[in-house]
């Protein structure tokens, strides 16, 4: 089955995606509407300094020019000076924003195509100046534009951004925490403690969570009730069935044969009938106790093994469990009687652990299950007898070993083994 995304992280994924947007929404604003305009002025105000300097350069003196140079690099952070060497380590940086906004500046204040350069290294903006036929090279360090642009309003807008999607995250979690918390109640088994809410949680989680607990005390109740009168109907029955067997085999002789072998043998299903209701109707009431797992699995595989049926297990030495002793081997009797009717009579025995969560598997080599009788195989008196090949049993077998799993707390599922080639009942638990 596809693990599906978690509610939390589905709504803090959407939530901080609106985030996202909105931010970048407001970025394009403030670059379109404050930033841009902003920009365009201050090329505008850089391009006529540039031309005034330059043109102020060339009408002085050769002796008062280095003195004009000095105060313009020290007052506006512009020099005027040799253009420069294409050396290693000189490379064009191309889409430079105010490059281009400074080029269209200056050309249409010169009437003609003027080119800035952008340099790497050092770091600076070089442009060529035509007057009176002579260029005169003018540069800056990118520096000089820090002023121009207010990339603080953009710093701002990120750390925004990331404090809105921390605390996003944060109540998100904070809110939606108590439904894993539930979820999880949900999953566990009919008598395992509830788990406790956050303290701080909202009132309608605690109040869910409240009715809840008085639904399962109820429908367990129920399940209770249910159980010990499937378990007073079958063995009332019992003493009756008994009497008429006993008739029947003293009227044997006033019976016709044909007549008596059918009543004899739909008394002796009958009487197979109220044994497994009342192994169903005992199995869902589980007393709990200290056991060996393995233990009482290595009985079960003698017995099969009685029975004429080959048993391959790979099991630990020794697995702890808490649960009622003659349920499970109920359970696992149940297991391997479907092995031997249906599974060919042979099965591998395997268990796995991941992190907390074991899992037993009961693995067969018969014909397998269709997929889409693999829940049905559950409910009561169903017997798929096209896929197993045989039409004996009554059809509790599986049902009664999944009533008394969950009694266990335990999760019994069926799969089919690749190609064809047997069934697997898997049995899962935590502890």
């Amino acid at each position: 089955m596809k693990r599906r995304p978690r509610l939390s992280v589905q709504t803090a994924a959407i939530l901080g995606l609106g985030i996202v947007v909105l931010q970048l929404l407001s970025v394009l604003t403030i670059v379109q509407v404050v930033l841009l305009p902003v920009a365009r002025r201050s090329a505008e105000d850089l391009s006529g300094l540039i031309i005034i300097s330059v043109q102020t350069y060339r009408q002085l003196g050769p002796d008062a020019r280095p003195a004009f140079v000095r105060h313009l690099q020290r007052d506006d952070g512009i020099e005027i000076g040799p253009p420069p060497r294409r050396v290693p380590g000189f490379a064009d940086v191309k889409g430079h924003l105010y490059r281009r906004l400074l080029e269209k500046a200056l050309s249409r204040r010169l009437g003609r195509k003027v080119q800035v350069y952008s340099f790497a290294r050092p770091s600076a903006l070089w442009v060529s100046v035509p007057v009176a036929g002579h260029p005169v090279w003018v540069h800056f360090p990118r520096r000089r534009l820090a002023s121009s642009l207010p990339m603080g309003v953009l710093l701002i807008i990120a750390i925004s951004t990331v404090a809105l999607l921390v605390l996003t995250t944060i109540l998100v979690r904070r809110v939606l925490r108590p439904l894993g918390v539930l979820s999880e109640a949900l999953r566990t088994s009919w008598k395992s403690p509830l788990p406790d809410l956050p303290p701080r949680g909202a009132q309608e989680f605690h109040e869910l969570l409240s009715v809840f607990a008085h639904m399962r005390l109820r429908l367990q109740a129920m399940i209770d009730h249910q159980s010990l009168l499937l378990v007073g109907i079958a063995h009332d029955l019992r003493s009756p069935l008994a009497r008429i067997q006993m008739a029947l085999e003293l009227l044997a002789g006033e019976i016709p044969h044909d007549l008596l072998e059918g009543m004899l043998q739909d008394t002796r299903r009958m009487s197979e009938l109220l044994s497994q209701s009342l192994a169903l109707g005992r199995g869902l009431i589980a007393r709990e106790n200290d056991l060996d797992l393995v233990e009482l699995l290595e009985e079960a595989g003698t017995d099969f093994q009685r029975s004429g049926g080959s048993w391959n297990a790979v099991l630990p030495r020794r697995l702890p469990f808490r649960g009622d002793r003659e349920a499970l081997r109920r359970l696992f009797g149940n297991v391997m009687d479907n092995v031997q009717r249906h599974g060919g009579g042979k099965v591998e025995v395997r268990l796995r652990k991941e992190g907390r969560r074991k899992y037993l598997q009961f693995c067969d080599f018969g014909p397998g299950i269709p997929a889409g009788d693999l829940v049905k195989v559950f409910e009561p008196f169903f017997r798929c007898d096209d896929a197993r090949g045989h039409g004996e049993g009554s059809g509790l077998g599986l049902a009664i070993a999944r009533q008394i799993a969950e009694a266990q707390g335990i999760q019994l599922s069926l799969y089919n083994r690749p190609r064809g080639h047997g069934l697997c009942v898997e049995l899962s638990w935590e502890n």
